[in-house]
This record gives C-alpha cells, structure tokens and sequence, in this order.
C-alpha cells in the first residue's frame, strides 16, 4: 500500500477514535441531542449518533418516535444495552438507510437522567436524489463573543467548522505542506505547532504579541457537535479551538483567515470505496479547501 494509502487509512481510523473521546463540554441545555448529516443521497446510508448529556436512568429510555427508514429495531432496552461513553457524554449510533425522496422524521428519544425526564428535539433528514460535494460542504467562521472590548475585559475567540456531511477528514493546506508543514492530524498532534493547530500561519507569535492569553483548547477530539444553521442552511457544527484573552494595549487587532483541507466521505461506504480504488481517487476525489473570515478585535 502506497503512502497516500496509508496515511489516509490511518487518518481515517484515528479520527474514528477520537470520536470516542471527549474534553469539552458545550454551554447549552440540551440533555438529549442527535447529530446527524443534514441531506443523504437517495439509496445511501450515514450513521447518526445519539448524545447524553450524562448516563439516562436504568430502565428509563424510551423511542417516542422511530421511522421504519432508520433502525427497525430501535428501542430503549437495545439503546441502554449498547450506550458508550466517550468520558464526556454517552453516545449511541443509529443507521439510516435513504430509501424514499423527501424529508425522514427522526427518532425522539425520551429518558429520565438524575430522575428528570428529557427528550430529544424533533428533527428531519432530507433524502435527496443527487449529492455533490462543492466548496460550500464546509465553512470555517471565526468569532468573539462581543464586536468591542476594553483593556481589561476578556476577549473569548472560537474557530468553528460547519459541515454538510458527517464523515470528513481535516488537513494542513496543501501549499503549506510543500514548504515542509505537518499535513494530517495526527502529523499536526505530533508536532504541537499552534499554528497548525489553528489553520494560521502566525498565529502565536500574533497573539503572544498583543495579548495575555489565559486559556487555550484545541478540540482535537472534536467533542461538543451539535446541529446548527448558517445562512439559513443546516450544517453540524464543531469547534476546532477556543481561547480567553486581554489586549496588552488598545488598538484594532487582526485574526488572518483559518485554513484547512478537508477530504469527504457522503455516505457511509465511500471510505471502503475509495480505498478499493485508484490511489489518485484517494487524493482528489471531493478534496476541497475552506478558510474562514478575517476577524478585526476592537480594543477601546
């Protein structure tokens, strides 16, 4: 197997590990969610995954709602009997099937957690005849959590990713990996550079320049998705980092665009497709580049 094969397997397997693993909790209320990709490819499959905030009560899951196109034999005793836990929230995934054009209602899932009954929010999915990847499959937004601050406040800034579609793999620019850059996540892990970390070139040096930093999380298990809209258009979103900050001095300071490659898989068998493949599919095949807005920070 060549190397581009083996990188990308690897990639692959370890971005399904850290799916299992969890370090950021989100700030919403929610207790019971799904994420899910948004439309699927009439006669494909994805997989859904199901989210607990925290372990339900024995015996107290319940399927309010469970359409014959997703798992026939979904019920709460099969949910509680196959729950995982990624040591942050518990987690248990669906399999749906596109068989019908139109939009799926999803399952509602009730239980009680610390003796409080819950349910899931009611969601569709929409089966579409045909899928393509475009340059819109991911976004990239950068963002604080106020236009203008004083010296003194602190400034809370977060990169978030929002996708089309569930199965994606993240890189290091192309043009930065042939000036010698880490190119997978694990390479990028491995290495430890912030900047690579963050999708800027520069970024550390930047910030160590004009700011005191008090925290930073790079969300490299990419805990906390959850559905959202951007643009009136439903994508699920991810935070990739986040950091609290003070400006040494006023003035308006610059965040330069993120950037990432990202390589998709629509569906759920176009991994082992691919892999069966022409190594040059593995390279190219809906390959495409984000990068995010440029962030201006007003410090009065």
């Amino acid at each position: 197997m060549k190397t581009i094969t083996i990188k990308i397997l690897c990639l692959f397997f370890l971005f399904s590990l850290l799916s299992c693993n969890g370090s950021l909790k989100t700030q919403d209320d929610e207790s019971i969610w799904l994420v899910f990709q948004p439309k699927v490819e009439l006669n494909r499959s994805v997989t859904l995954r199901l989210f607990f905030r925290n372990q339900p009560d024995n015996g107290s899951i319940k399927v309010l709602s469970a359409p014959s196109k997703t798992d026939m034999e979904l019920d709460g005793t099969k949910i509680e009997k196959e729950i995982k836990s990624d040591g942050e929230y518990y987690f248990y995934d669906i399999f749906f099937e596109a068989a019908v054009l139109g939009k799926s209602n999803l399952p509602i899932i009730e239980a009680k957690i610390g003796g409080k009954t819950y349910k899931s929010k009611a969601e569709t999915i929409e089966v579409v005849k045909e899928q393509n990847v475009d340059n819109n499959a991911v976004k990239l937004v950068l963002k604080t959590d106020k236009d203008r601050y004083h010296v003194n406040d602190t400034i809370k800034l977060s990169l978030y990713e929002y996708s089309k579609f569930s199965q994606i793999s993240k890189f290091t620019p192309a043009d930065l990996v042939k000036k010698g850059a880490p190119e997978a996540l694990f390479e990028v892990i491995d290495v430890g550079n912030v900047d690579y970390e963050v999708g800027i070139v520069g970024f550390k040096k930047y910030i160590d320049a004009h700011f005191n930093v008090a925290s930073y999380h790079w969300n490299v298990n990419e805990t906390g998705k959850r559905m959202a809209t951007l643009d009136g258009v439903p994508y699920i979103k991810s935070l990739i980092f986040h950091m609290k900050m003070k400006a040494k001095e006023k003035g308006t300071f610059t965040i330069p665009k993120s950037r990432f490659d990202f390589k998709i898989y629509p569906y759920e068998e176009a991994f082992r497709e691919e892999m069966l493949g022409p190594e040059e599919v593995l390279r190219t095949k809906n390959k495409i580049s984000s990068q995010s807005n440029i962030l201006n920070i007003i410090v009065e």
